[in-house]
């Protein structure tokens, strides 16, 4: 595959870069951490004013009509300038697949998104369960429907006012997307790694009118299918571009941190550690973006989305780790960048499955397929 940008990929890229770089400092960096939002509002209405927001959404609701690469291009610097933004879980988990699977009504709600006027999430996640098996269920309730059950680690939900909920109907899957102030929805926010708010969003009984579900009941599963693939490469990109800058810190750091009169990058054992990151973050990069590339295309990704997370998930936690291991007592000074992009980085290593559970599915589709 030939992942040369094109010209219009590459202004998209610069611009998001140029976005992110001049905001998102360590003195800003700092400041939101004080903060309980992990929200940058004026970087999102940045983005927003450059129509980045709508990157992937339709032109006829004010989006730039490009897809599902070119929105990884703008994931993967995030992931660089370690802006805390609800990109993943607005654009791809929400926004990408109301675009793709809503009506004319549901599809409204994209321009707002586009402006920077709506945050939504989707909560895929259970304790227990791949998924795209939800163990959440949804009922029949007169012209709507019942929702009950647990979902974890869901995040942003304190910016939102809807969430995304996967939930089985029988032997399908509906798609379902319930007011988070409804009546029978509770929300816990949750500790994690890198201080991003998350949430366990418990459902008892939470009405949903039958215009907030998306797509068929028959085609739920695909289209839950659909959408965690895209989620799962959503998190390979914010990886990629993680370790790309860890890595270029750290290669840094051994260039001016001197030892026995000489930079310690000259010594064996620090310089093949670094040859390992850069191994690790290009197959990191080039995994992503062949599965974005095929899933842009349609084509049937499975493979090249678990091998992708496979590599974000092993390769990312060894690039951040020899991070913080060349750089020494500097890494764990909070004053110094080096441990965030830790921290980020294995916080998505667990996202929807680690290593190990990507090498089991990749193992049960050879075995199919053979």
């Amino acid at each position: 595959m030939d992942f040369t940008l094109t010209e219009e990929q590459q202004a998209l890229r610069d611009l998001a870069r140029q976005i992110l770089t001049d905001r998102m400092t360590q003195p800003r960096l700092r400041e939101l951490d004080a903060s309980e939002d992990w929200f940058d509002r004026d970087t999102w209405a940045a983005l927003a004013e450059a129509n980045l927001l709508g990157i992937a959404l339709p032109e006829d609701v004010g989006g730039l009509g490009f897809g599902f690469l070119e929105l990884c291009l703008l994931l993967q610097e995030q992931g660089r300038t370690l802006a805390p933004l609800p990109l993943l879980h607005t654009l791809v988990s929400c926004a990408l697949p109301v675009a793709r699977f809503g009506d004319a009504e549901q599809r409204t709600g994209l321009a707002p998104i586009a402006r920077g006027e709506m945050i939504v999430t989707a909560a895929l996640t259970e304790l227990g369960t791949p998924a795209d098996v939800p163990q959440t269920t949804a009922v029949r309730d007169g012209t709507g429907w019942r929702i009950t059950g647990k979902k974890v680690c869901v995040p942003a939900a304190h910016l939102c006012d809807r969430v995304l909920v996967p939930a089985s109907v029988g032997d399908d899957v509906g798609l379902f997307f319930v007011e988070l102030i409804a009546a029978g929805v509770t929300l816990a926010r949750q500790e994690t790694q890198d201080h991003e708010p998350q949430f366990v969003v418990t459902l008892d009984g939470a009405a949903v009118d039958d215009a907030y579900r998306l797509g068929d009941l028959a085609d739920g599963r695909d289209i839950l299918r659909w959408i965690v693939e895209r989620t799962t490469v959503g998190i390979c990109a914010i990886v990629a571009g993680a370790c790309q800058e860890a890595l270029r810190i750290t290669a840094d750091y051994t260039t001016t941190r001197k030892q026995f009169d000489r930079a310690i990058g000259t010594f064996q054992a620090v310089g093949q550690r670094m040859a390992d990151s850069y191994i690790d973050t290009q197959a990191i990069e080039l995994t992503m973006l062949g599965a974005a590339t095929r899933l842009a295309a349609g084509e049937d990704a499975a493979e090249s989305v678990h091998a992708a997370k496979y590599w974000a998930s092993e390769g990312g936690s060894r690039v951040v780790h020899a991070g913080l291991h060349v750089h020494g007592g500097i890494s764990i000074d909070l004053d110094y960048p080096i441990h965030r992009y830790f921290n980020w980085v294995k916080q998505l290593e667990f996202t929807l499955g680690s290593a190990t559970p990507q090498l089991r599915e990749l193992g049960h589709l050879i075995a199919a397929a053979s």
